[in-house]
């Protein structure tokens, strides 16, 4: 979707298609990403030198802030001071601010062998150019030393570029774990280098509250931190020793330093305040703003705390003397209110809820919940701000002029633009990245989901059967990261990157190059997150680890797919990390004992793509096995025989395609050992995870046999159920004993109890490998 071209860039763009301009081979070295919209390379090149000069308006302030990257880089990695002028010669820079380019963030950058001349409509505009001359400029530009022997070469081009998307952004949430305010600039600079233009920053949940509040201090002195485990949610905090505390905030200082901060690099924080759900941490330092119960009193405190304020006059009160404080610290045009999830049990119960629904005449909670959030929407709308909210505030009907955050899909998107509203995408599919990014074994925890890198960028915000205009209510996109299972900066930045990458060229290129395309550019582009020390992911291929026993030797084989041509993998046996000086993989690893086996390709000696297998070889890896009942096609991945592979599945999570699942079943498998052999234990492997439904076993019975008919118990085990998540391994005994057959069954523990998540259904149960010795 274009929105608002220059006539300049639409010119171009029209001369390229009628004189059937195709991009020269030079094309394939400009490395930008997010990928410009019309750019024409030319066999020459303009280098930067000592003599170089800079002009530009000098009283524009704004001007001014949009080059500094360029002055300060320059000045760090090369040792080059940049001298103004007013007066152009040969070798300088020119840098001006025209009404030619009308497209608000858009610029024209061309670069000669005598000059590199920038024209945009705005600073923002300028800024943008100047990542991308960054860009074309050797990747140790990005060093904070400085470098040598290095000539400061770019390629003479003609670029005309402006974003797809008004939007474009990342959300952070810091509510669930606190991140230290340098991880906060950190990422505005790698925002900013990408052309992203907006953080939105996820300040409250029911597991912390970040805000400073100078008014309800109890808020941060209370809320902001949680008693004991690092994702304990009980808030029994008025017992809480000191030393048991989890969390931090923010204080209103540090916030407007960090608006400023972004606001040089053309970025806008958005805050979100949680309503009405979300609620716990605001509601255990202020539990008057809670519901009563049905006969009228409050709810015990602190064991049934709630998750949703309740409709009180006195809640909104407090919550738009909250909003004050926070848009007296953030002057962006959005508010973030949220509006998700809430349950609204309460509602349907407390009689100060069930009076206001009728005093309202409403005939639904829903509708309670629209009466909520049009209130909250008329004060920040009184206050000259607009409202966002995640898609569920369109239940009940919409607040006038609410911005829908579309999180559930697409659809609560398309809804709200058949109505006439404003929409940022970022459905679960392509744009969380709390999901995992790849299958391998070796991935850190994650909220469950696959979200790989080739999905983010085969993502378009505009989804089909929209009108135009409706289409150009689609105002942008969004990569949000729900950090549940994401407790570091580290970890967080491994979560974004290179996906956010991805995401900021699907919000900014017109015209989407191929994939394979776009990862030769990001190739080049990881070396300079080297720079800034950032923990990407080593998947940007995604490549693959299958495995399969030789029917003669039994002997375990793996092979690695996925490898685009022209690349070479090496790798480890040990669980190093595989370098240039690895065993280059030219086909079938065979595995003929207990191995973990990295896999990866190097790329100008950077791991660029890694792929882990741990193997178990015993005596029932690769023999014939047998299933009473398969297991569900949603976890079946592996295969039926993926419990005998030699293959241990991911410790942490239970969908990497080795662990079989079962829901409300039990797993019943026969391993034939192909003649009588003596054993001493079967080991098993089971999942544990009863937020996602998953429980170990009640009971594990093993039972051998000589003909495969008639089977005699041996072993059984039973009391085996835990409060720690992810794998674990239950070894069985069976004392010296010789059987051909093998047989294991693992009973499911049945109907989930009340009170737990998914009560009332089926347990599910998770088998991973069986090994035999």
């Amino acid at each position: 979707m274009i929105v608002n071209l220059s006539k300049k860039i639409l010119a171009l763009i029209s001369l390229l298609l009628v004189i059937g301009f195709s991009q020269t081979a030079f094309s394939q070295t400009i490395n930008i990403i997010p990928y410009p919209n019309a750019i024409k390379v030319m066999p020459e090149e303009f280098v930067i030198t000592r003599a170089t000069r800079i002009i530009y308006n000098q009283q524009d302030k704004d001007l001014a802030v949009a080059i500094t990257p360029l002055i300060l880089k320059l000045q760090k990695a090369a040792g080059i001071k940049l001298k103004t002028t007013n007066t152009l010669r040969s070798h300088d820079i020119l840098i001006r601010l025209t009404d030619n380019i009308t497209q608000p963030e858009g610029y024209h950058l061309e670069i000669s062998p005598d000059n590199i001349k920038i024209e945009a409509g705005t600073p923002a505009g300028v800024f943008y150019a100047v990542q991308s001359l960054l860009q074309l400029l050797p990747t140790e530009i990005e060093s904070p030393t400085l470098a040598k022997n290095l000539q400061w070469k770019v390629p003479a081009v003609v670029i005309d570029d402006a974003p797809a998307f008004a939007y474009r952004g990342l959300m952070l949430d810091v509510a669930r774990h606190f991140m230290p305010y340098s991880f906060l600039e950190k990422m505005v600079d790698l925002m900013a280098m990408q052309k992203m233009n907006t953080l939105h920053l996820h300040l409250t949940d029911s597991q912390g509250w970040r805000f400073e509040s100078k008014k309800y201090p109890k808020l941060t002195t209370i809320g902001a931190y949680r008693k004991g485990s690092a994702f304990n949610t009980t808030y029994d905090y008025a017992s809480r020793p000191n030393d048991t505390l989890y969390g931090g905030f923010y204080t209103q200082d540090q916030l407007r330093k960090l608006v400023a901060y972004a606001q040089s690099k053309f970025i806008t924080i958005i805050p979100e305040i949680e309503m009405p759900a979300h609620s716990e941490a605001a509601l255990a330092a202020y539990p008057q703003f809670a519901c009563l119960d049905s006969t009228g009193k409050a709810f015990p405190y602190p064991s049934q705390i709630q998750n949703e304020f309740c409709t009180k006059d006195s809640t909104f009160i407090f919550l738009t003397d909250i909003l004050t404080e926070v848009m007296d610290v953030f002057p962006s045009k959005y508010i973030h209110i949220a509006g998700d999830e809430a349950s609204k049990v309460n509602w349907r119960k407390c009689p100060i809820c069930l009076q206001r629904m009728k005093d309202e005449h409403l005939n639904s909670v829903d509708e309670l919940q629209s009466y909520f959030i049009k209130r909250i929407e008329t004060f920040v709308n009184q206050k000259g701000r607009r409202i966002i909210g995640w898609d569920e505030i369109l239940e009940g009907g919409l607040a006038p002029n609410a911005t829908v955050m579309s999180w559930r899909g697409e659809q609560g998107g398309v809804d709200a633009a058949k109505l006439g509203h404003q929409v940022i995408m970022t459905p679960g599919e392509y744009c969380y990245f709390d999901h995992y990014q790849s299958l391998d074994s070796s991935e850190p925890p994650a909220f469950e989901g696959l979200t790989t890198l080739a999905t983010v960028y085969g993502y378009h915000p505009v989804p089909d059967g929209l009108t135009p205009e409706q289409a150009k209510l689609i105002i942008g996109t969004q990569g949000n990261l729900w950090t549940e299972s994401v407790p570091t900066p580290q970890h967080a930045e491994y979560m974004y990157f290179p996906r956010a990458i991805a995401l900021a060229e699907v919000a900014w290129t017109i015209n989407k190059q191929p994939y394979n395309q776009f990862l030769s550019r990001l190739l080049s582009y990881i070396n300079r997150l080297d720079y800034y020390h950032v923990n990407y992911s080593r998947h940007m291929f995604d490549i693959q680890m299958t495995t399969s026993v030789d029917s003669v030797t039994k002997l375990v084989q793996a092979r690695v797919a996925g490898v685009p041509n022209g690349y070479y993998v090496y790798y480890t046996t040990d669980g190093s990390h595989p370098t240039v000086n690895s065993l280059k993989y030219t086909g079938p690893i065979i595995i003929t004992k207990d191995a973990e086996v990295n896999a990866g390709v190097i790329y100008k000696g950077i791991l660029v793509d890694e792929v882990n297998k741990t193997f178990t070889i015993n005596k029932a890896t690769g023999r014939t096995s047998t299933l009473v009942t398969p297991p569900s096609k949603s976890y079946n991945k592996g295969g039926e025989h993926a419990w005998n592979n030699g293959i241990l599945g991911n410790d942490n999570r239970f969908n990497d395609g080795e662990w079989l699942g079962w829901s409300g079943q039990d797993f019943d498998g026969t391993i034939d050992l192909g003649t009588s052999q003596y054993m001493d234990t079967v080991t098993t492997r089971f999942f544990n995870k009863p937020s996602d439904w998953v429980y170990m076993p009640q009971w594990v019975s093993i039972s051998v046999s000589d003909n495969g008919t008639d089977f005699k118990e041996v072993a059984r085990q039973a009391d085996l159920q835990t409060n720690t998540d992810g794998s674990h391994n239950l070894k069985i005994g069976l004392g010296h004993i010789s059987a051909r057959y093998v047989r294991i069954v693992a009973k499911c523990d049945g109907i989930i109890p009340k009170g737990l998540p998914g009560e009332g259904n089926q347990a599910w149960l998770f088998v991973d490998e069986v090994e035999v010795e």
